[in-house]
């Protein structure tokens, strides 16, 4: 499993969730995002990381597929298998994110 595409299908979800989104995604550069997710060596992402992998095991959806583009029926129904858990994963995933970029 390659962790930094699962960081990235996760916030590319995730920002597709937000309506109003802060972030411009044409200067937005997810790969690197996920990248710094997974290298970082943060203890809240690495958890944020083993909750998203449960969570998508507990809703059965394919294992492959958690690192591919999320179809919206396989995230709906990621979410309303585990709902919270999944929402606070992608969000502490989003949370390391931002205190380890630097923005310029």
């Amino acid at each position: 499993m390659n962790h930094a595409k699962i960081a990235a299908e996760a916030l590319r979800f995730r920002m597709r969730t937000l309506q109003h989104s802060l972030v411009d995604p044409e200067r937005f550069d997810i790969e690197a995002a996920a990248t710094i997710a997974v290298t970082c060596g943060d203890p809240l992402i690495d958890s944020a990381m083993r909750r998203l992998g449960t969570a998508w095991q507990r809703a059965g959806l394919d294992p492959q597929d958690i690192g591919e583009p999320w179809h919206e029926a396989d995230a709906m129904h990621l979410l309303a298998t585990c709902g919270s858990t999944v929402i606070d994963a992608l969000d502490d995933i989003v949370r390391g994110v931002s205190s380890q970029a630097v923005f310029t």
